[in-house]
C-alpha cells in the first residue's frame, strides 16, 4: 500500500511539474534550436532524430502509453464513441495534441493522486471517520473540476488569441494576393512572418493542401478546428469564390475589412460592459469608505450627545 501511494504521489508531482514547465521548456527548446541553426549554419550537422524530439515525446508520452495499457480496462476506448470524439475536438481547440485516451490517463492519475493526498492529510490531522471518507471525495471532485475548468479556459484563451490575430493575418493574405501571389503561396508567406495559434492552424491547412487535399476540404476543416464565426465566414467566402469563379482578390479584401470591423465592434462591446463590471467593486470597496467618511462625524456627535446625557 505504501509503495502504491508513493508511486501515485510521484506521478502526480511529475504531472504537475510537466504542466507548469511545459510552456517554458517549449520556448527554451525553440530558442536553443534557433541558436544552434545560426551557429552551425556553415557546418555539417549530424542530427539525432530521437534526441531532437521534445521532452514530452521522448519521456512523457511513453510513460503515459505504458500507464494507459495498464489502465486499459477502466479508460474508455473506441474512436466511434461520441464523447471521445467531442473530447478530441475540445483538446484540438485547446491546442493540446495528445489523444483523448492519453488525456483520460492523465485525468485519472491526477484525480486518484489528489484523492490519496487528501486522504493522507485527513490521516495526518486525525479528523473524524466521516471526514476521512469525505476528504478523498472532495479531493477527487476538486481535481476533476480544476482539470475541466483549465481545459475550458485553454480553449477560450486560444480562441481569443486567434480572434486577435485574424485581422492582421487576413490583411496580410489579402495584400499578398493583390501583389500577385496565389492563395497557397500567400498562406505560406504569412506562416513565415507570423507566429501564434492561428498560424499553427494555417500551417496544418497548408500542409493538407500540399499533400493533395482540395482547397475546399482544407478550408472547411480549418473552420471546424477554429470554431470561430468570423473564420467560418472567411473560409465559406473563399470556397464560394472558387466555386463561382469570383475574383479571389476582391473577396479577400472584403473579408479582411469585415473581420477588422467585427473585431472593432467586439472591442466596443467589451468597453461598454466595463462600467457595469466596475459597479460591483465600487459598491464593495468605495461606497463603504464614502459612507464612513460621511457618517463618521455624525456618529461621533451623536455618541457625545448621548454620553453627555
Amino acid at each position: 500500500m505504501a509503495a502504491f501511494i508513493s508511486i501515485m504521489f510521484g506521478l502526480f508531482i511529475f504531472c504537475i511539474i510537466t504542466i507548469l514547465l511545459n510552456k517554458y521548456g517549449t520556448v527554451s527548446d525553440s530558442i536553443n534550436k534557433r541558436l544552434a541553426s545560426i551557429s552551425n549554419l556553415h557546418e555539417e550537422v549530424i542530427v539525432d532524430e530521437d534526441m531532437d524530439k521534445p521532452l514530452r515525446e521522448r519521456v512523457l508520452k511513453p510513460i503515459i502509453s505504458s500507464v494507459y495499457n495498464a489502465f486499459s480496462k477502466i479508460v474508455p476506448t473506441g474512436s466511434e464513441n461520441a464523447k471521445s470524439e467531442e473530447l478530441r475536438k475540445t483538446l484540438r481547440q485547446a491546442g493540446i495534441t495528445i489523444s483523448p485516451n492519453e488525456y483520460n490517463v492523465i485525468r485519472i492519475i491526477t484525480i486518484t493522486a489528489t484523492a490519496i493526498i487528501f486522504l493522507l492529510i485527513g490521516l495526518f490531522l486525525r479528523v473524524s471517520s466521516m471526514l476521512k471518507i469525505l476528504l478523498p471525495v472532495i479531493g477527487a471532485y476538486t481535481a476533476f473540476a480544476v482539470l475541466r475548468f483549465r481545459l475550458a479556459r485553454m480553449v477560450t484563451k486560444r480562441r481569443e488569441l486567434m480572434e486577435r490575430q485574424m485581422p492582421d493575418v487576413f490583411d496580410m493574405i489579402s495584400v499578398s494576393v493583390e501583389a500577385g501571389l496565389g492563395f497557397e503561396q500567400a498562406i505560406l508567406h504569412v506562416i513565415k512572418n507570423f507566429d501564434g495559434p492561428l498560424i499553427d492552424e494555417l500551417t496544418i491547412t497548408s500542409r493538407e493542401m500540399s499533400m493533395g487535399r482540395s482547397r475546399r476540404e482544407a478550408l472547411q476543416l480549418l473552420g471546424i478546428r477554429c470554431n470561430i464565426d468570423d473564420m467560418k465566414t472567411f473560409t465559406g467566402a473563399v470556397i464560394q469564390a472558387g466555386k463561382l469563379g469570383i475574383s479571389l482578390k476582391n473577396v479577400l479584401t472584403t473579408q479582411a475589412q469585415a473581420i477588422r470591423q467585427s473585431r472593432r465592434a467586439k472591442i466596443r462591446e467589451k468597453a461598454m460592459k466595463i462600467s457595469v463590471k466596475m459597479l460591483l467593486p465600487m459598491v464593495a470597496f468605495i461606497f463603504p469608505v464614502i459612507f464612513i467618511m460621511l457618517m463618521g462625524p455624525a456618529v461621533v456627535k451623536i455618541m457625545d450627545v448621548f454620553g453627555g446625557m
